[in-house]
């Protein structure tokens, strides 16, 4: 009997716990630490494969590196499952006091996949911080923008 106690305070207290995670991610409104990831609607019946509709899911994130010898630098990823009709990426980092460092960006048509690289200038990266900007424009599709941000 106080095994079985046990053993449901431990599930009720894990579900808790991962409903709050949960919770907390939906309410951060595509702002997060490093990555995005988010399935994409279907507006009509365009892009069909195999009969079916593609559904597409986007991945954005912000990756900060801070190599032993060199000057620290970010990259901005976006990548897709499908194919997309336009991808974009922008990299920017700023200073500890909010001011912008580097901003560089890129895109590219009919691709799965983009990344840019923005460098942050210093050896020393303190309370830095990066920020990723992403788009993706599918034709049958909404269009999706996210933002990424991560810390050094």
């Amino acid at each position: 009997m106080q095994f079985k106690k046990s053993l449901i305070i431990t599930v009720l207290g894990l579900s808790i716990l991962g409903f709050s995670t949960g919770a907390s991610a939906a309410n951060n409104d595509g702002l997060v630490d490093s990555e995005v990831t988010q399935s994409n609607k279907q507006a009509d019946n365009t892009n069909l494969i195999s009969g079916r509709a593609a559904k597409p899911s986007n991945s954005s994130r912000i990756d900060v590196y801070k190599p032993l010898l060199g000057k620290t630098y970010a990259v901005a990823k976006s990548s897709s499952t499908v194919k997309e009709d336009y991808i974009y990426a922008k990299a920017r980092t700023f200073n500890g006091d909010g001011a912008l460092i580097k901003s560089n960006s890129t895109s590219a048509k009919k691709t799965t996949y983009t990344s840019v690289r923005a460098d942050n200038g210093t050896v020393y990266s303190g309370n830095d911080w990066a920020i990723g900007n992403h788009t993706y424009k599918l034709k049958g599709f909404k269009d999706i923008n996210h933002e990424t941000k991560a810390y050094w």
